[in-house]
C-alpha cells in the first residue's frame, strides 16, 4: 500500500510538472508535452504487443513502434500546414496506407505462412497502431490548438479536462463502489466493478469538468474562452458526463484485453499500479471525446 501511494504521488507530480511547463515562454512547454505523450505512446506500444502475445494474437511489434514515430512526425508536420479538423483525416489516411504496407511486409517476411495467417498478423498489428497509438496521440493535436483558436492556453484547459475527468471518475467509482457495493457492472470483464461505482464514476466525471469550468470562469486569461465560444456551465457538465462514460469504457476495454490474455497488469513500470496502459486506459478513450469536442467548438 505504501509503495502504491508513493507511486501515485510520483505520477501526479510528474503530470503536474509537465502541464505546468505549458506556461514556460517560447512554447517550450508545448514541445515538452509532445515528448511526454510520445514517451507514453512508445512504452504503451511494447505493453499492448506483450498483451497480444499472451493472448496468442501475434502482431509485429517493430511495425507498431515505427508507426508511433511516423504518426508523431505526420502530426507535427500537419499541424504546421493543415486546418485543425483535417489533421485526423491525414492520420486515418496514413493508418490505411500503413495497413497495406503491413500486409506486404508480412507476406514477404512469412512466405511459408498461409495468406490468411499473414492477414491476421497485419490486422493485429494495425489494432496495436490504433489502440493506443492513434487514439492517445490525439493529445498532440489538442496540445497545439492554441495556434488555431488564438485563445491563450486553451490547450491547457482541454488537457486539464482529460486529467480531471478521468482521475475523478476513477476516484469516485472506487470510493462509491466500495461504500455501496451492490450488483456487478461487468462481472466477466472486471469482477470488482459495480453499478454503484459506475454511477459514482459519472458523478466524478461531472465534478471534474465543473472544477475546470470554475477555474476557467475565474482566471482572466480564460474568461474570454467562455464568451468567444458561448460556453456555459451546463456544456461542461454534459461533457463531463459523456467523457466519464467513455473513460469507464476505456477502463473496461483494457480489462477485457488483459482478461483475454490472462494477465493482471499490462506491465510493471509503476510499482503497485502496473503498467502504462493500466494508467492511461481511461484517458485513451476520454481524449477522443475531448478532441471531438474541440473540433465541434471550433466549427460551431
Amino acid at each position: 500500500m505504501k509503495q502504491r501511494s508513493i507511486t501515485s504521488v510520483f505520477i501526479v507530480l510528474a503530470v503536474a510538472l509537465v502541464v505546468a511547463s505549458k506556461f514556460l515562454p517560447y512554447n517550450i512547454g508545448t514541445y515538452i508535452f509532445d515528448l511526454f505523450i510520445l514517451c507514453i505512446v512508445l512504452i504503451s506500444c511494447f505493453e499492448i504487443n506483450n498483451i497480444m502475445e499472451q493472448a496468442n494474437k501475434h502482431a509485429n511489434k517493430l511495425m507498431t513502434v515505427i508507426f508511433a514515430i511516423v504518426n508523431y512526425a505526420v502530426l507535427l508536420i500537419s499541424l504546421e500546414y493543415l486546418a485543425y479538423y483535417y489533421i485526423v483525416l491525414v492520420q486515418i489516411a496514413v493508418l490505411i496506407c500503413y495497413f497495406l504496407i503491413s500486409m506486404a511486409v508480412e507476406a514477404i517476411k512469412n512466405k511459408d505462412l498461409p495468406f490468411r495467417a499473414s492477414i491476421k498478423i497485419s490486422i493485429n498489428t494495425i489494432f496495436t497502431c490504433v489502440y493506443p497509438v492513434f487514439l492517445f496521440s490525439l493529445f498532440v493535436s489538442i496540445n497545439h490548438i492554441d495556434i488555431y483558436t488564438g485563445v491563450e492556453k486553451m490547450s491547457v484547459v482541454l488537457i486539464l479536462l482529460v486529467f480531471a475527468i478521468t482521475m475523478l471518475t476513477d476516484s469516485f467509482a472506487y470510493l462509491i463502489g466500495r461504500a455501496f457495493k451492490g450488483p456487478k457492472l461487468a462481472p466477466h470483464i472486471s469482477p470488482n466493478k459495480t453499478i454503484s461505482g459506475g454511477i459514482g464514476g459519472l458523478l466524478g466525471g461531472m465534478a471534474g469538468s465543473m472544477l475546470v469550468y470554475a477555474l476557467v470562469a475565474n482566471v482572466p486569461m480564460w474568461a474570454d474562452l467562455l464568451q468567444t465560444y458561448n460556453l456555459a456551465w451546463w456544456h461542461f457538465l454534459i461533457l463531463g458526463l459523456v467523457a466519464s462514460v467513455f473513460s469507464q469504457c476505456g477502463d473496461l476495454f483494457e480489462s477485457k484485453l488483459k482478461r483475454i490474455a490472462n494477465v493482471k497488469d499490462s506491465g510493471a513500470i509503476f510499482p503497485g499500479h502496473g503498467g502504462m496502459l493500466d494508467r492511461i486506459d481511461a484517458m485513451t478513450f476520454c481524449v477522443v471525446v475531448i478532441y471531438i469536442t474541440s473540433i465541434i467548438i471550433m466549427i460551431v
